[in-house]
């Protein structure tokens, strides 16, 4: 293969048992030039993924933490380090994220309807225009995170700390807030929580 024919390659398929993974490239790319990943639910063969295969792809692109518009939708990538990665756009809906370290991660106009954040840390992320609709977020660190604008209906908030955060705007109806830290939280209304 030719060098001239090694640049054009810009898509570059990678196809692992459940989920079928694409990361849109080239290899010889300047660093700017930000990587696609897109996870979908199945395969040709419909084998199985192994969740640390699945982590594997994802750490790959991880130097740049650029994940915006990625799909991966269904997921399980608990325990994942994407501190301060840009998520936005992304979608990961019913995708199992517990103990993932999401602080500083910017999450904008996210779907995340039906994720599994337990225990998650979203210390500092932006939220803002979030789709967190049925989310379960028990335990969640929230402390100081920009959630504006954020849909949080039905989402479960069981015990977690939203010291700082900031809800203008947001949508809670059906929320489940037993034992949430709200101390310094802007709330949907604008009024400061004491």
């Amino acid at each position: 293969m030719t060098s001239k024919h090694n640049t054009l390659h810009v898509v570059m398929p990678i196809v692992c048992a459940l989920f079928s993974i694409v990361f849109l490239s080239s290899a010889l790319a300047a660093p700017s030039t930000s990587s696609k990943i897109d996870i979908k639910a199945k395969d040709i063969r419909g084998s199985d993924l192994t969740k640390e295969e699945c982590l594997q792809k994802i750490r790959s692109v991880q130097l740049s933490k650029d994940f915006r518009g990625a799909k991966m939708d269904e997921v399980d990538i608990s325990g994942a380090n994407l501190t301060a990665a840009d998520l936005s756009d992304a979608s990961l809906k019913k995708s199992i994220l517990k103990g993932a370290k999401l602080s500083r991660a910017d999450l904008t106009r996210a779907n995340l309807e039906g994720a599994i954040l337990y225990q998650a840390d979203l210390s500092n992320a932006k939220l803002a225009n979030a789709n967190l609709k049925n989310a379960n977020l028990t335990n969640a660190n929230l402390q100081k995170a920009l959630m504006i604008g954020a849909n949080l209906n039905k989402a479960v908030l069981i015990e977690a700390n939203l010291s700082g955060a900031n809800l203008t705007g947001a949508t809670m109806e059906g929320a489940k807030t037993n034992g949430a830290v709200f101390s310094g939280t802007i709330m949907p209304d604008g009024q400061i929580h004491p």
